[in-house]
């Protein structure tokens, strides 16, 4: 399953992430994973939550990105949910790609949960994606 935070840049996308992932840590039978851009949250974060900072991987395409969630996956078999924080930047998306990508976690998420934070407006996502929207911000 996947479901999307989106709003403008500023808008509160982190802080709700960060808050949805300590809520679920405290009753979370399996591994949660948030991917971020960097590793200032660390402490924000409750420590049985595996933050990853992505730009300490070769991650530089889609394609990239898509393999290293993968093998994410694929190396850990008991990931409950995996939070990813600013897609667009983390997976290298333009505007016109999110909707594949979510296509593409979406095929890897049998039993795994994603939540996604992307920095568009509601308005501008295409209209099969906003069903997939938790919060617009």
């Amino acid at each position: 399953m996947i479901q999307i935070i989106c709003g403008e840049k500023g808008t509160g996308k982190t802080k709700e992430m960060l808050k949805r992932a300590n809520d679920m840590a405290t009753s979370a039978k399996g591994t949660i994973v948030y991917l971020d851009k960097s590793s200032q949250h660390i402490y924000e974060l409750n420590n049985q939550i595996r933050l990853i900072n992505v730009t300490e991987y070769p991650v530089c395409t889609y394609d990239g990105f898509i393999g290293f969630v993968s093998g994410l996956l694929s190396g850990n078999h008991d990931i409950e949910c995996v939070f990813i924080d600013s897609l667009i930047k983390i997976a290298n998306l333009s505007a016109d790609a999110i909707k594949t990508a979510i296509e593409t976690l979406e095929s890897l998420s049998t039993d795994i949960q994603f939540i996604c934070s992307v920095s568009m407006n509601e308005s501008e996502m295409d209209s099969d994606l906003r069903e997939k929207i938790l919060i617009s911000c």
